[in-house]
């Protein structure tokens, strides 16, 4: 939540579309290490050393931001290059798709999940706690190493970064298990990536009784479900900073406890679909069309329409809050709708609707492609993942 307010505080040459070139870069090494990634995991028939180099990666990624400070001009460019070690990182995620598609049965598969969901609810929130529980620390904050590595408000979440990174690198080198590696035989062919493997791979996933129209209309939705978090991911600092003429701390704070709202909702939803088996009780395509009617009708709700809008506040050089016409040429006749309707359904879209019709991709995703072999199902989980990150690298940058 702090990424913008921190990059624009140590940089005051960052601006909101850098800062959308940053994310979508992010997502970019995400796309490409996620195929990087699957090869990989084929190669060697497993995907425990992969998922520990991606681990090790992020672990450095976290060690890098700390010393962003210690970069004497042009900082924006450091936390550019953090962002996309982050998201290299994070390729690993279709292999744990796979991974579960493969260890589950078609009933308990929603369950399963939900779990993965909530994991992933749980790991966006402990930064925004993070950030709430030192909201009396604002920036500079306390020096934990002289001269310039701070614990404050914005820097809080990377110490705990930095914490579940090695505590994940301890679980996956003594907890997790390629479940299958006796079963799968690398043959000589396989073992050797080319086009010709490539070609053969594709060849039998043409050959494979799938209902293609319906794998590519189910990766057409996703990319659409995707585009706005994509989004939002981008321009909710530089909205806040602009629009609502936050400070880079208020800007924390309100995100942070939004964020903290938005995890315990997609928390509770995750739960129904353990412990009450809602994947059971509703169905994935009625649950996915109620979500995206919910996201049509925030965008109504949230326009900002004449009577119910105010005028852009002036840019202000000591605070860097407010619209800047040098940036912006719209801020002298944009208005600007009420922050709380604006974040109320901000919350009700980003922890319900948007994690139920992710949900409900992936149940229908999965129960498409969930019987066919690991090397393939690695390749098509890997695609699900892609059309995601095509978003999410697009969004940013249309966005911002």
């Amino acid at each position: 939540m702090g990424e913008w307010p921190y990059m624009s505080t140590i940089d005051h040459d960052a601006t909101s579309t850098f800062y959308g070139y940053a994310t979508a870069a992010n997502k970019a090494g995400h796309a490409i290490s996620a195929f990087a990634f699957a090869v990989w995991a084929h190669k060697i028939s497993g995907i425990k050393i992969p998922v520990l180099a991606a681990r090790l990666l992020s672990l450095v990624a976290a060690i890098m931001y700390f010393f962003v400070e210690f970069i004497p001009a042009n900082r924006r460019w450091w936390m550019l290059a953090c962002y996309v070690f982050f998201g290299v990182g994070f390729g690993t995620s279709p292999l744990l798709r796979s991974y579960i598609a493969r260890v589950t049965s078609e009933e308990n598969r929603s369950t399963a999940y939900a779990l993965q969901n909530g994991a992933l609810v749980m790991s966006v929130v402990v930064g925004p706690i993070a950030q709430i529980a030192f909201a009396g620390l604002p920036y500079p904050g306390a020096i934990i190493i002289p001269p310039n590595i701070k614990l404050n408000i914005i820097t809080a979440p990377i110490w705990f970064a930095l914490i579940t990174n090695v505590i994940a690198i301890f679980v996956t080198v003594f907890c997790l298990e390629d479940t299958d590696k006796e079963e799968q035989k690398l043959t000589e062919e396989s073992a050797h990536i080319s086009i010709a493997w490539i070609k053969g791979r594709l060849g039998r996933l043409r050959a494979l009784n799938l209902p293609w129209t319906l794998v590519i209309l189910v990766l057409i939705e996703k990319m659409i479900s995707g585009l706005f978090n994509a989004t939002m991911m981008a321009i909710a600092g530089p909205m806040m900073s602009s629009m609502f003429a936050l400070t880079g701390q208020q800007i924390v704070l309100i995100m942070a406890i939004a964020q903290v709202l938005v995890g315990l909702i997609a928390l509770g939803l995750s739960v129904l679909f353990f412990v009450c088996k809602l994947g059971k009780r509703v169905s994935c395509l009625v649950l996915y069309a109620f979500s995206n009617i919910l996201v049509i009708a925030g965008y109504v709700i949230t326009f900002p329409y004449p009577f119910t809008s105010t005028p852009m506040k002036p840019f202000n050089e000591t605070t860097r809050a407010g619209c800047n016409p040098l940036e912006y040429s719209w801020c002298d006749y944009q208005l600007v709708a009420n922050i709380i309707p604006f974040t109320a359904i901000l919350v009700i879209i980003s922890g319900f609707a948007l994690p139920s019709a992710n949900m409900s991709l992936d149940t229908i995703y999965s129960k498409i492609v969930g019987k066919i072999d690991q090397v393939l199902q690695n390749v098509m989980q890997s695609l699900f993942v892609i059309a995601d990150d095509i978003m999410s690298i697009a969004g940013p940058i249309f966005g911002s």
